[in-house]
């Protein structure tokens, strides 16, 4: 991004006006375009974590500036090395095989092929590919869903159904979607509620943000077992299930699912699985290779297990392979056994991100190996356990800071973001005081401070700086064991982070449970 000469307006800042940015631009390439009509540029203009696309609505040559149509909902800035952009629809620079340019007025598509085509496929289907509404005990098997504007199969009201050994590719939204979505907004909105609507995720992530209860209708026990996704447009898969209220459970699940490659379009919040609602389940996935987060969480008491998730987060600043935040109700997760590797960027980039006082995760037996810059990062929030883990090169292991004693400290405030949610729930009352005892004292239990977020019998080995931040805000207990040595892995050097019956860590920390390494991931075996 060169100087930015005009921010536009900014909706995130409530300017609704709807005016354009204006910025300066180094090269000398549009020179070359002839036509300055329906060319894009994509990036990230200001927020780190916030890609955005808007139309170019005049290109300035002489002085190099660029001027949009539209505004990006938190504006453009310049300086940082993440707000970067791109351009595309342009005939000229179709140059390069597997580019293409479409020509929205004479309806043309003037396409570069990659090899001698003898089939050419174009689709404009919005809808699903397959819609089940309302059945149950439904298997979809061995199907390949491909060549779509929209998404593979969707559900809602659904119970038992499961589809499995399918593969979803060249999509333009996500391969399954297991709940309702929201129309979509026609104003630019970070936040606000919108109206359900069913084989659609439109406008989910702004409405949620308004209305954590959602109750997607997603019905209890489907599946989506060893299905391969990816070449999608804008995520994986959309988990639904449960409701939060009452914190019944869905039941619903992803189990041995291989997807990558799931932002061709959309680059940020759209993660390789989004999970919502109440006791669903993500097991033994494999999800990489994304400029985003690999799971987007809202909800209580999902299951994390048995999973990789390696090389995503590659574009983006401030954000983490597993992510949530913001609700302190939002309660009773487990990540387990898990194999986090490869998450070094050039940006802040965590494995698992406790956002904005993100509470009552238990992490338990993880592998951490080339974790980020920030591995573990918990802002501001309140029983977190890291027991049993292993983290492995890397320059810090755990943040944690006390967010909501300055910079943040407006979420506390009456009516305020969390005093909405708690309330929303009935915080004080059965299920949640119940379910999780510290949540219904929340208020007197100096909620700005970070607080039982015990680190327990972890290795850490070739790591720089352990914790980072106030140990009264992470109690960094005598069991853990640092060092520069193997502890007795079973070949470190091809990747195999096993401990062997022999290894030194056993002795080290009495009571280590070994993590079944071998256990995660994609099992080639299942049928």
């Amino acid at each position: 991004m060169g100087e930015v000469l005009d921010k536009g307006s900014i909706p995130r800042n409530g300017d609704f006006s709807n005016r354009g940015a204006a910025f300066k631009f180094g090269t000398e390439r549009p020179k070359n375009w002839k036509s300055h009509s329906d060319i894009w540029i994509s990036g990230y203009f200001f927020r780190g974590w916030a890609e955005d696309a808007v139309e170019l609505a005049e290109i300035d040559t002489i002085k190099s500036i660029f001027k949009t149509k539209q505004p990006s909902l938190y504006g453009f800035g310049s300086g940082l090395k993440f707000q970067r952009w791109y351009a595309y629809n342009i005939l000229e620079e179709v140059d390069v095989p597997g580019e293409y340019y479409l020509d929205r007025t004479h309806g043309k598509l003037y396409f570069y092929p990659p090899e001698e085509i003898k089939t050419l496929e174009i689709s404009v289907l919005k809808k699903p590919l397959i819609s089940i509404k309302g059945a149950s005990n439904v298997q979809i098997i061995g199907i390949q869903f491909e060549c779509s504007r929209g998404m593979g199969v969707y559900m809602e009201r659904t119970e038992n159904n499961k589809i499995q050994d399918c593969t979803f590719r060249n999509l333009g939204i996500v391969g399954v979607c297991i709940g309702k979505g929201i129309e979509p907004f026609k104003d630019l909105a970070h936040e606000g509620k919108g109206e359900p609507a069913s084989e659609k995720i439109g406008s989910y992530l702004q409405h949620i943000y308004s209305d954590p209860l959602f109750n997607r209708e997603a019905g209890h026990n489907n599946g989506v077992v060893n299905c391969n996704i990816y070449n999608t447009g804008a995520g994986g898969i959309h988990l639904g299930g449960g409701n939060r209220l009452t914190l019944e459970p869905g039941n619903n699940y992803v189990e041995n699912c291989t997807i990558h490659d799931y932002n061709r379009i959309e680059k940020s919040y759209r993660a390789g699985i989004n999970i919502s609602g109440v006791g669903n389940k993500i097991m033994n996935c494999e999800i990489y290779n994304a400029p985003s987060m690999a799971i987007l969480m809202h909800g209580n008491d999902h299951l994390f297990e048995y999973n990789e998730i390696h090389h995503v987060c590659r574009k983006v600043h401030d954000q983490g392979a597993l992510y949530y935040g913001r609700d302190p109700s939002e309660r009773g997760h487990k990540v387990r056994y898990n194999y986090f590797h490869h998450l070094n960027s050039p940006h802040a980039t965590s494995a698992v991100y406790h956002d904005d006082g993100a509470c009552g995760m238990e992490v338990y037996g993880n592998i951490f190996y080339k974790p980020g810059k920030i591995p573990v990062l918990i802002g501001g929030g309140m029983d977190n356990s890291y027991t049993n883990n292993i983290f492995i090169d890397a320059e810090l292991g755990i943040h944690i800071d006390n967010r909501n004693q300055n910079w943040s400290k407006s979420v506390l405030d009456e009516n305020g973001i969390y005093d909405k949610r708690l309330n929303a729930i009935n915080f004080q009352k059965p299920p949640y005081s119940t379910r999780y005892p510290h949540l219904s004292k929340y208020w007197d239990d100096n909620p700005a401070l970070p607080k039982r977020n015990p680190v327990s019998k972890n290795i850490f080995v070739n790591v720089k700086k352990t914790i980072d931040g106030d140990k009264e805000w992470l109690p960094f207990l005598n069991d853990n064991w640092v060092t520069q040595e193997d502890p007795g892995f079973v070949d470190a050097e091809k990747g195999n982070f096993m401990l062997l019956k022999t290894a030194k860590a056993f002795k080290k920390i009495p009571g280590f449970k070994s993590i079944p390494f071998d256990k995660i991931g994609v099992n080639k075996n299942l049928k």
